[in-house]
C-alpha cells in the first residue's frame, strides 16, 4: 500500500513538472536589430544585436578603435558566450577588462532598446 502511494506521489510530481514546462514563455524582446554603444578604454564600441522574441541571435561589432591585442580576443570570445547564455552575465576576459566591460555594456544598451514593453 505504501509503495502505491509513493508511486502516486512521484507520478503527480512528474506530471506537475511536465505541465510547468508547457507554460507559455513571456516575450522578452521586440524582434529586430538594435544598436548599442559604450565607452571602451580607448574608444567608443558600437555593436549591432539581432534578437527574436526570446533570444539573442547575433552580435556584430560595428565600430571600435581598441588596440587589436585587446579587442581581438574580446570580440572573438564574448559574443558567442553571450549568445549561448542569452544574457550578458558572463565572465570578462582577464587583461582586457575595460574592453570586455565596454562590449557587455554596449550589448546591454542594445538589449534595453529591444525590451518588450507594455
Amino acid at each position: 500500500m505504501i509503495k502505491v502511494k509513493i508511486r502516486l506521489v512521484i507520478l503527480i510530481i512528474f506530471i506537475s513538472l511536465m505541465l510547468m514546462g508547457c507554460s507559455e514563455r513571456e516575450v522578452e524582446y521586440k524582434t529586430g536589430t538594435y544598436i548599442g554603444t559604450s565607452e571602451g578604454y580607448y574608444s567608443e564600441i558600437k555593436v549591432e544585436v539581432t534578437v527574436d522574441d526570446y533570444n539573442i541571435i547575433s552580435i556584430e561589432i560595428l565600430e571600435d578603435e581598441e588596440p587589436p591585442t585587446l579587442s581581438d580576443i574580446v570580440f572573438e570570445k564574448l559574443p558567442p558566450r553571450i549568445i549561448k547564455k542569452n544574457n550578458t552575465y558572463i565572465d570578462i576576459i582577464s587583461g582586457a577588462t575595460y574592453t570586455s566591460k565596454a562590449l557587455l555594456d554596449a550589448v546591454e544598451n542594445a538589449l534595453e532598446n529591444a525590451k518588450e514593453t507594455e
